[in-house]
């Protein structure tokens, strides 16, 4: 069974945007929850007219918790670009993340030996 929430927010005020989007799916192997979320925060940039962008931060995580049978693993991509609008430099910062959680049936995750051994 698979279940989905696709969530929307936006602040015109704080000129803020956010997408989230939340799926569980249960088989009879494991539990999966995926969490994916993008923010967008726009201002005026205060620099020059021809501004350099940074590569943006990348942080990657990966868990194994053998003794719960939860495996968890974290991507999230912070930085930001320029774009202009209305002959305005405008800079758009984002954060884009992605959080997988598995929580196995089974307890056992070391692989079967072989019957015959030699």
């Amino acid at each position: 069974m698979k279940r989905v929430l696709y969530r929307k927010r936006m602040n015109l005020k704080k000129r803020l945007k956010t997408f989230s989007i939340y799926s569980r799916t249960e088989d009879h192997e494991c539990k999966t929850q995926v969490r994916k979320g993008f923010a967008y925060a726009v201002d005026w940039a205060k620099e020059d007219p021809a501004p350099e962008s940074k590569a943006p931060l990348i942080f990657i995580r990966k868990v194994f918790d053998t003794k719960k049978g939860i495996e968890t693993f974290s991507f999230h991509v912070k930085g930001y670009f320029y774009v202009n609008y209305n002959r305005e430099l405008m800079r758009v910062r984002f954060n884009h993340t992605l959080d997988i959680e598995i929580r196995w049936k089974a307890k056992h995750f070391s692989p079967k030996k072989s019957v015959s051994l030699t």
